[in-house]
């Protein structure tokens, strides 16, 4: 019989990989050109200069505000999720530097 010895660096490589994985991601959208062509969009709108970083956070809170208002027949429980959710994009958008 085999016996697998999982070791600390082994669980931490499998562990933070998805996570890096996400950023590295976040990172190749925010290089695309539709995304920089919104980013403009969203800049001439609120007439400041906005990243794609920070239009990525945008997109976030426009979905998540989405979930929480159009549908209708959801459980309560899942509608306050949805409302913690959007809450927290609009943290993640503060922390990027938007609403001053």
């Amino acid at each position: 019989m085999k016996t697998q010895v999982t070791t600390f660096a082994s669980l931490t490589h499998t562990t933070v990989a998805p996570l890096m994985a996400i950023t590295s991601l976040s990172r190749r959208l925010a290089e695309t050109d539709c995304l920089q062509n919104l980013s403009e969009l969203f800049s001439a709108v609120l007439e400041e200069d906005v990243s794609p970083m920070q239009t990525l956070c945008l997109l976030n809170s426009v979905l998540s505000l989405f979930m929480v208002v159009f549908p209708v027949g959801i459980p309560f429980l899942l509608r306050i999720l949805f409302l913690v959710w959007f809450v927290l994009s609009l943290l993640q958008c503060r922390q990027a530097g938007m609403g001053k």
